[in-house]
């Protein structure tokens, strides 16, 4: 089972086997159905499913939504990031053989081959294609007792989760603990992911990143833990060696379209990102 949770461009085996569960035409109009007021259309055309979103046509070139005037070089670029995402967090089990191999060897192949997603279907999507053009569609909101710069498109959607959130900690002493133990939360934030070339959904302003005042040793990020422990096994550590938010509180992020990056084999358990193809890909509901 942990096996699914891997990202797609880490483990080319499975990656094949994700995109033959999945056709391209249920992946795009996953798309399709999470962003109705945006893209517009979505047909089969010149041998490919493809969508029009703002006016432009992407074809899904193998997973790696590319504009028409790229479409027939797709191995240039690296795939997009489409994943499994399971309702409930799976039972922890090492990995072991083959699988624990590639874990282990993941760090390196990334820093010697980072990972080039072509950025021009998000960037359009969030007309974020600079700097500059992201941070015009930044709004700043109250969240947790925080104030985060965000795209004015999820605005309302995190105002609903955090409200949610703060509702249930008046029956839930866990959530409230959560909450009072916040040390900060980030939002935007123009930058690649670490050890890639391709651009983070910090940049576009729909990820937030939750970190409690002290993690008293428990591990949150893959890539803080390779780098601070560097003959340590990362993949290796178990769910209760890790800090998560309360189980309640990450299904009402999923509620509204976040994906929470604790499912993830590269986990990053104060990672929430707004992917709502992913979870309907996956048989989940999101609301609107």
């Amino acid at each position: 089972m942990f096996l699914l949770l891997l990202f797609l461009n880490v483990v080319p085996g499975f990656c094949q086997n994700y995109f033959q569960q999945f056709t391209p035409e249920q992946m795009i109009k996953a798309h399709a159905s999470a962003y109705p007021g945006l893209i517009n259309r979505v047909e089969y055309r010149n041998n490919d499913w493809a969508l029009l979103l703002r006016g432009k046509w992407f074809y899904w070139a193998e997973g790696r939504l590319l504009p028409e005037e790229r479409r027939k070089e797709p191995e240039s670029w690296a795939r997009q990031s489409f994943y499994p995402y399971p309702k409930e967090l799976p039972p922890w089990k090492a990995p072991e053989g083959e699988q624990a191999e590639r874990l282990r060897s993941v760090l390196s192949r990334r820093r010697a081959n980072p990972p080039k997603r072509d950025p021009e279907f998000y960037d359009t999507l969030w007309q974020a294609k600079t700097r500059s053009g992201a941070f015009s569609n930044l709004v700043q909101i109250n969240f947790l007792g925080k104030k985060l710069d965000v795209h004015r498109e999820i605005k309302d959607r995190l105002i609903k989760i955090d409200a949610l959130i703060w509702g249930i900690a008046k029956a839930d002493p866990a959530v409230q603990d959560f909450i009072d133990d916040i040390g900060s939360i980030g939002a935007w934030n123009w930058r690649n992911v670490a050890a890639t070339v391709s651009r983070s959904y910090h940049s576009y302003g729909i990820a937030v990143d939750i970190l409690p005042k002290d993690l008293n040793g428990l591990a949150t990020y893959w890539q803080w833990t390779a780098d601070k422990e560097k003959d340590f096994e990362w993949y290796m550590v178990p769910y209760n060696r890790r800090w998560h938010p309360p189980p309640s509180v990450i299904q009402i992020f999923e509620r509204y379209g976040f994906c929470w990056g604790g499912k993830w084999a590269l986990y990053d358990t104060m990672h929430f990102e707004y992917r709502p193809e992913i979870l309907l890909l996956n048989g989940m509901e999101v609301e609107n």
